[in-house]
């Protein structure tokens, strides 16, 4: 290398460019498409909030006829059917948001329905009917949808009718104490807290239903114990079995009852029965167990009564979010469903928490607790809260 040539420092060898936002007359431009911070924030405060251009429904009248909703004449069997063949959005007759009508009187079955689905992984239906078949109760519904199916009719009419199918032993009645939902939330926000209050939650399913629950569990505990080699492990089962039959026994003998007391069973078969799910501890309105009082339960009730009132608190919320509290049907179930930004539904309705339970179902039980309203307008069926959550 020649010795009389000299290089030059690095920051004299290297290439500016000027960026675009540094440009003086670029920034002119810029200046207008991108303001400050400052001035985009306060150009947001004087921007008036888009729901304060929401109109109210215009509200037609209050006369609805809801696609579930029945009349005097059908028998309250008959809307006790009419839940439990409609539960899942799949196989539902009440909408064809899935399937047509051809398509699900053509199938063999539930599970066939869900899993011709499109837009749901093989995973997550297998995950559905886990769900449906080990953790959900079969069978169940709540005093509430059948108040919402015979709105015309009013409650008293279904407690009456309720009443005789208890007494004729077709039907049983569960109380669930200080389980009913409520919803935190101010005047303008949805706060998206659940406690329970002190108002009980009533489910209904049919005698048949329970009766053969129980029998398929004595079954089950019989066909144990006879593989069963330690001896302690056979006393267990055989008192499980025989105070499953001395229970059953009762039930059929005490169509009605609510509750079992102390005195019916001896401490070791109260304990068992517990254990297994078809007794609770019955609490009072101050919260207190009453020790001697036990009330007759489904056992994972409260995986049912979980979904039911996770529903409500999404209807709640999602209401609430609007500025009159209200919304049209059919925007609720496309909110329900969820929609991507292209117009494909997102089947949000069939993952955790719902799993495919149907929103029909969901807005009888707020509407039969007078959580919500529902009337006519010229574009549809609106639902709007009443302020009792």
């Amino acid at each position: 290398m020649a010795p009389n040539l000299r290089y030059s420092a690095a920051k004299s060898s290297t290439i500016g460019k000027r960026s675009a936002s540094s440009s003086p007359t670029k920034q002119r431009t810029l200046r207008n498409i991108l303001p400050s911070q400052t001035k985009y924030l306060q150009n947001l405060k004087k921007a008036p909030k888009s729901s304060s251009n929401e109109d109210a429904l215009l509200v037609q009248d209050y006369n609805v006829q809801l696609d579930y909703q029945l009349s005097a004449k059908n028998d309250i069997m008959v809307a006790i059917d009419t839940v439990l063949e409609n539960q899942w959005a799949e196989s539902t007759t009440l909408h064809h948001r899935f399937h047509t009508k051809d398509e699900i009187n053509a199938s063999e079955s539930n599970d066939q329905l869900l899993f011709s689905l499109p837009g749901l992984s093989m995973e997550v239906k297998a995950d559905i009917l886990r769900y449906r078949k080990s953790h959900l109760p079969i069978g169940l519904l709540t005093l509430n949808q059948l108040y919402s199916i015979y709105d015309r009719q009013g409650p008293t009419y279904v407690d009456r009718n309720l009443e005789l199918r208890l007494r004729e032993g077709k039907v049983r009645k569960f109380v669930i104490t200080n389980a009913a939902p409520v919803v935190s939330r101010t005047q303008n926000k949805y706060q998206g807290r659940v406690t329970y209050g002190h108002e009980n939650v009533e489910v209904i399913v049919k005698s048949e239903q329970y009766y053969d629950l129980i029998e398929r569990e004595v079954d089950a505990i019989d066909s144990e114990a006879g593989k069963c080699n330690s001896m302690q492990e056979s006393e267990r089962l055989k008192l499980q079995s025989t105070t499953l039959k001395k229970y059953l026994q009762f039930l059929k003998g005490n169509p009605s009852a609510l509750y079992i007391h102390s005195d019916d069973f001896a401490s070791a078969e109260l304990s068992t029965l517990v254990s297994l799910g078809y007794v609770t501890l019955t609490s009072n309105h101050l919260n207190e167990i009453e020790s001697h009082q036990y009330s007759v339960a489904y056992p994972n009730c409260g995986t049912f009564l979980k979904l039911i009132n996770s529903g409500r608190a999404w209807l709640v919320k999602t209401l609430n979010k609007s500025k009159h509290k209200e919304l049209l049907e059919e925007n609720l179930f496309q909110k329900w469903e969820g929609y991507s930004t292209n117009g494909t539904p997102k089947m949000t309705n069939f993952r955790k928490p719902f799993y495919g339970y149907d929103l029909f179902w969901i807005l009888a039980d707020a509407l039969g607790a007078g959580v919500i309203e529902v009337f006519n307008t010229p574009v549809g069926r609106g639902w709007k809260l009443t302020g009792k959550v």
